[in-house]
């Protein structure tokens, strides 16, 4: 559904890990790339994550291949994956309505699975906020601002996100509807919502930004408590018990996952096991029916140097992890039901139930693709196509996924 996320977005709108040579609209790239470091939903380090790349123009990788790592020990509790569990069935794959624009991303949803939000790019370097309902394009006013997008939504059609304004600086907004509001607290990013209306997000500038929440979208922000030692953090999301998930940083460090419980307490996520180690940090993704949902990252010592990746969810009431059946590319959205929506390595939509892997399916002949958004009972999923075709060096098409 912050900035770092919006790096990878628009980095995988552009595909990090091409499995070819390809072109680059570098005019676009760059007009969008300059505001976009970071991305909602999630991770403060999901650019990272997914590859440490340089995009213009093409792009260098300088990370460890994604491993087939070891459980973690972190608690000798059975796993509740190993339980079977029913799987997607008949999913297929429908192109979004976005007029007479054909780029076009979706970059959240809620719930019930009846709202996607997005956002399209019609000529000359404009965008636009859009939302979809039960497929069908909404007649809502867009977003302020440049690049905005509505990261998340509510089941009550209430949706959060954020632009940039004139001096490129973020600009929190809900919609509920007919309007659009600016959240109060100034310079901000909006980056989840609730069933009962609870938003989280960052104040300030997102490089040293402090995590927040709003009661509803005419309250005032109340700023979260950072641990000992941390100097800046990121709301990230809201589960709907009111436990908040993000990350926070040290001076000059980078950012790992941090918990904010309903009644007030906090509590760095562990660090589980990545190839046969600790990990380093945890970059948490999604949060959903107390699971967090991420990548482990494990700093590799000595001359080869580079990084090691695990995907992971996290039962906060246990306090252990459990490892996904196969690494996955950011973001991994868990839904209420325990399925979780991402990537593979090489761009391929995947649903995971239990240890059963379902691979949606594409659209045309479309062979990249970023997933955003999946119902709580797993049966609607949102994301859209990266791939380079012969006329459009970055093709964004607008994918909804059912499945029964």
């Amino acid at each position: 559904m912050t900035e770092d996320n919006r790096a990878v977005r628009i980095l995988r709108t552009i595909p990090d890990e091409p499995p070819a040579p390809s072109g680059i609209d570098i005019p676009r790239t760059m007009a969008e790339g300059r505001r976009r470091r970071r991305v909602r939903r999630w991770s403060g380090g999901v650019a990272l994550a997914a590859v440490t790349a340089v995009a213009a123009g093409g792009g260098t990788v300088s990370v460890a291949a994604l491993r087939d790592d070891p459980e973690p020990v972190v608690s000798a509790a059975p796993s509740a994956a190993a339980v079977p569990v029913p799987v997607p069935r008949d999913c297929t794959v429908k192109l979004l309505p976005t007029g007479d624009v054909k780029k076009a991303i979706v970059s959240g949803g809620d719930p019930s699975g009846h709202y996607l939000t997005g956002r399209v790019y019609p000529a000359r370097l404009k965008s636009y906020s859009v939302i979809w309902k039960d497929g069908v394009l909404q007649p809502r006013p867009a977003m302020p601002g440049q690049e905005g997008a509505w990261g998340d939504i509510n089941s009550a059609g209430v949706a959060v996100g954020y632009s940039f304004d004139e001096a490129e600086r973020q600009q929190a907004y809900t919609s509920t509807g007919a309007s659009v509001t600016r959240l109060p607290g100034g310079r901000a990013v909006a980056s989840g919502i609730d069933e009962a209306g609870r938003i989280v997000g960052t104040l300030g500038d997102p490089d040293n930004g402090i995590p927040a929440t709003w009661a509803s979208p005419t309250a005032a922000p109340v700023r979260l408590t950072l641990p000992a030692g941390f100097v800046t953090g990121e709301g990230k999301g809201i589960d709907e018990d009111g436990t908040i998930v993000g990350t926070v940083a040290r001076e000059n460090g980078e950012s790992t996952g941090y918990l904010w419980r309903p009644d007030g307490s906090g509590r760095l996520m562990p660090m589980p096991t990545v190839d046969g180690g600790q990990a380093t940090l945890f970059w948490p993704e999604s949060i959903s029916n107390g699971w967090v949902y991420g990548r482990a990252v494990r700093d590799i010592i000595g001359r080869s140097g580079g990084r090691s990746f695990a995907s992971y969810r996290y039962d906060i009431a246990a306090g252990r992890y459990e490892k996904l059946p196969i690494p996955l590319g950011p973001p991994a959205v868990g839904a209420a039901n325990g399925w979780v929506l991402a990537t593979t390595g090489d761009f391929k939509p995947v649903i995971i139930a239990g240890r059963k892997v379902v691979t949606l399916p594409g659209f045309t002949k479309m062979r990249e693709y970023v997933t955003t958004t999946l119902s709580a009972d797993g049966k609607t999923a949102g994301g859209y196509t990266t791939d380079t075709t012969a006329t459009e060096p970055v093709a964004n098409r607008p994918l909804m996924w059912t499945c029964r």
